[in-house]
């Protein structure tokens, strides 16, 4: 049996018919299919439980919903198969895999996460946590009225280009500490991308056992416009002045003014303070 579990809140969960469709492709291939909504489960474990060790999990849904779904089973002994339905094309997550099937087997991705400690918060990541324009790009994807895709996303972060102000940061890489001012962005990566679609960190790989963080800095704001299209190929780190990329496996970054932070997608405001650990 496939066991298909959707976010009513995401963009693709509100598309009834979306959903119904799914359920319609995987029948085609013989399979019976029930369908859930996360919401819906208020125990994680007694509903694993239930399932049969041959039941496919299947879940449809973001980054954020993929985020909310892999801290609510962390370190549960799962024995089914979990996969992810490729929908559209806005989830780094599944975009990081680099495959091409619909159906999408995460479960060992998705065993061993960093975490992020920020306020009196901690959280796994699977794709990066970050301080700074991509937080405030993140605050106003998140409340504005258009869709969430590629184009308006875009538009938003040419908004947060012309309205974010650049911060004063205090990094520490693992042994390595320094100071930073005029600091755009401050990202943590797991894996290459975020922002549906911009390969921030080329050389993040999930399978590595330290996190990758991409500082852009000290760039005035007309070049920033000329450089940002070149994020999406990870071709912006050939730009050695302003953009410097750093390995280590545990990373904190600090802003005595308080910040927008993103993780996964989700926005935390204001944060002084984040610490992101890999995985041992």
């Amino acid at each position: 049996m496939d066991i298909l579990l959707y976010n009513p809140l995401s963009r693709n969960g509100k598309d009834e018919g979306f959903i119904t469709k799914i359920i319609a492709d995987l029948e085609k291939t013989g399979r019976t299919v029930k369908s859930h909504s996360l919401l819906s489960i208020t125990d994680v474990d007694l509903f694993i439980a239930d399932c049969k060790p041959d039941d496919r999990v299947i879940i449809v849904g973001g980054d954020g919903t993929m985020n909310h779904l892999a801290n609510r089973i962390y370190g549960m002994k799962i024995k089914q198969e979990i996969y992810m339905y490729r929908a559209g094309t806005g989830n780094d997550f599944v975009r990081s895999l680099r495959v091409k099937d619909k159906l999408v087997p995460i479960r060992k991705y998705i065993e061993r996460l960093p975490i992020a400690h920020y306020g009196n918060e901690t959280r796994l990541f699977l794709n990066g946590v970050g301080v700074g324009l991509d937080g405030y790009v993140g605050q106003l994807v998140n409340t504005s009225k258009l869709k969430k895709n590629k184009l308006n996303y875009f538009r938003h972060t040419l908004e947060g280009f012309i309205k974010f102000r650049p911060i004063e940061l205090e990094v520490t890489v693992d042994e390595l500490q320094f100071k930073e001012k005029k600091v755009w962005l401050g990202s943590v990566m797991n894996g290459a991308y975020f922002g549906g679609g911009m390969k921030i960190a080329p050389k993040a790989n999930r399978s590595d056992d330290s996190l990758q963080l991409v500082i852009i800095k000290n760039i005035p704001k007309w070049l920033l416009f000329l450089i940002f299209p070149t994020i999406y190929l990870g071709w912006h780190t050939i730009f050695r002045s302003f953009v410097n990329v750093y390995r280590g496996k545990t990373i904190t970054l600090t802003s005595s003014e308080g910040t927008h932070m993103q993780i996964d997608g989700d926005v935390e405001y204001p944060v002084y303070e984040m610490t992101a650990h890999s995985v041992e």
